[in-house]
């Protein structure tokens, strides 16, 4: 099966293009071990026939992290996290899906164990280059990135903290950028503020979320972040998706509203001293209400005020509260 189109052009060995021209997906996870790829990032022990051990993922203290070699899939009933070889290698590298394709096809055993040095390097060259590219994004009047928010019923007075950009999905082993791409870019700020990363949510050039490949990357240093839509305040509000946060603000007009950018991160976003209260604002599935209770756990141990508030009416997320509100 030959999962996503990708030009033959990105430096894979040739026995992973397939006649079209797309990365052969199937092959390519049949040469992995994903396995191999866990156990890099936490310790398993044999559970029948897959093994088993703390999410790598998600912080936890009871193992829910299951890993099956023989169906090559991984699942983690704590956080819901589950899918493929390329999957965990994308989440645990926090790498695109063409990085990782590249990365794997290099040998069975997933990416060579960095240095802390390397290790280091790499984080500074991934934060140096979403930093330029944040420079390099404009204000979202009149792009793609406004036509999609508009799709989602998300108008006017969108904050400067989303841009939009012509960015690389991917930069290739001599530094230099792959083909740059239309994307709805979002700051990601630490806690005193400064941008520490991106996201990339790709779009077509009508405004749709892009179909080929992954349509949303981060790049930086996305752990402890946020995107804010709102000034730091005593009180405020985070949810997990920009979109919900951006629906929530139209919403409940004057509230300071920040994204998570995803539940994995919800319960880690550091906040400024400043801030005494935050009122979660997570999905309705099981990963957003897992995540909400994570966050309350963490947050209240910071003498953190916390509250919940779940979507209504049935809907998953906020913006989709927020487009039946407008159905």
């Amino acid at each position: 099966m030959k999962d996503i189109t990708t030009p033959a052009s990105t430096g894979l060995p040739p026995r992973f293009i397939d006649n079209d021209g797309a990365i052969d997906t199937s092959r390519l996870k049949a040469e992995v071990s994903i396995t191999t790829i866990a156990a890099k990032a936490t310790d398993l022990k044999p559970v029948g026939d897959e093994a088993r051990g703390l999410c790598p993922l998600h912080e936890e203290n009871t193992p829910s992290f299951h890993v099956s070699e023989r169906k090559g899939l991984f699942h983690c009933f704590g956080c819901d996290a589950g899918g493929d070889a390329l999957e965990l290698y994308e989440k645990l590298h926090h790498v695109g899906f063409l990085e990782a394709c590249r990365d794997l096809a290099g040998g069975t055993s997933g990416r060579p164990k960095e240095s802390h040095d390397d290790g280091r390097e790499q984080r500074k060259l991934s934060l140096g280059r979403a930093r330029e590219e944040w420079r390099r994004a404009i204000a979202i009047d009149g792009t793609p990135a406004e036509t999609y928010l508009l799709s989602r019923h998300i108008h006017h007075s969108v904050p400067g903290s989303i841009r939009f950009g012509n960015v690389p999905r991917y930069w290739r082993d001599d530094g230099s950028a792959g083909p740059r791409l239309p994307a709805m870019v979002a700051a990601a700020q630490d806690c005193d503020g400064r941008v520490v990363g991106i996201q990339r949510t790709f779009l077509d050039r009508d405004g749709r979320k892009a179909r080929r490949g992954e349509p949303r990357l981060a790049l930086g240093r996305m752990r402890g972040s946020a995107l804010r839509l709102g000034p730091v305040r005593h009180e405020i509000m985070l949810a997990c998706a920009a979109e919900d946060a951006l629906a929530l603000r139209l919403m409940l007009p004057g509230a300071s509203v920040w994204s998570a950018f995803g539940d994995a991160n919800l319960p880690h976003v550091a906040l400024p001293p400043e801030i005494r209260k935050v009122t979660l604002c997570g999905d309705a599935d099981a990963p957003g209400r897992a995540a909400v209770l994570a966050a309350t756990k963490a947050y209240r141990a910071q003498g953190i005020e916390v509250e919940d508030m779940p979507p209504h009416g049935g809907a998953k997320d906020f913006n989709e509260e927020w487009l039946l509100l407008h159905a």
